[in-house]
């Protein structure tokens, strides 16, 4: 979210900056998720949809094995719902780019794109969706691409850390799958909650390609308290994680 910002924004390195800073301060556990969106969205502001599509293609790097990690789990007949705190037109173009029958649903935060970037010309989810759909079937070069700005506004579809854990549990009724069979996946501190409260279900809560604060975070727990579901350090942050270890930690658990 911030090296959005920062690419499309390079001529004033200060916005990035205070994005960065807010974010790495969220994602250690030190400012709640409104407080870091706070400062951070109204940073965006400006923003062409182009911009915003074009930096999930060719400038939001993917661990390897992502396409055939999703694929593996829709053959198999496993949901998988992206539970993040990006934001909702960045998960509409990975629908668009690698299927949207392979990702069951999307909890995320809402960027606000109007035209012009006028916060009485919201352009709707709804629409923003199809907008993105159209950019891939040849509607590129259209100029309402760039006329459509973000506003600087953010809905929080996901209002604290706390809350991600919940919204699964809700989507996982819904579909009749009991919370012990539920996987929760994350990196950050912004997860923890998250991983935290599926294991306390009888679920599975996976730290993968985790930072400092998380793992440490979960050695301390782990160390004070017993879960009847499982917790899972799966390997630390590096520049060259593959998500094949990922992929057999989850097939393994739910054979």
């Amino acid at each position: 979210m911030m090296d959005m910002i920062r690419v499309y924004f390079s001529d004033q390195p200060e916005r990035f900056e205070k994005a960065k800073e807010a974010f790495n301060k969220q994602t250690s556990g030190l400012l709640s998720m409104k407080e870091a969106f706070a400062i951070a969205g109204p940073l965006t502001r400006g923003l062409a949809l182009r911009n915003a599509i074009r930096y999930a293609v060719k400038e939001m790097k993917f661990l390897e094995g992502f396409e055939f990690f999703i694929s593996t789990l829709y053959k198999k007949g496993i949901y998988f719902v992206i539970n993040s705190t990006g934001y909702s037109i960045t998960t509409e173009v990975i629908k668009a780019l690698y299927g949207p029958e392979k990702i069951y649903a999307v909890i995320c935060n809402q960027l606000i794109f109007g035209w012009g970037g006028d916060n009485h010309k919201v352009i709707e989810e709804t629409e923003l969706s199809q907008l993105v759909k159209n950019y891939f079937r040849g509607g590129e070069k259209e100029r309402r691409y760039d006329e459509i700005l973000a506003t600087g506004a953010v809905k929080l579809g996901i209002q604290d850390e706390g809350e991600k854990a919940n919204l699964l549990f809700a989507i996982a009724e819904t579909l009749k799958i009991p919370r012990q069979a539920i996987a929760h996946i994350g990196d950050t501190m912004g997860d923890s909650g998250g991983i935290g409260a599926v294991a306390r279900n009888g679920g599975l809560g996976i730290a993968f390609n985790y930072n400092q604060a998380l793992k440490n975070y979960l050695e301390e727990i782990l160390k004070n308290k017993k879960f009847p579901g499982t917790i899972i350090l799966a390997g630390p942050k590096k520049k060259a994680s593959s998500l094949k270890l990922l992929l057999d930690i989850i097939l393994s658990y739910s054979s």
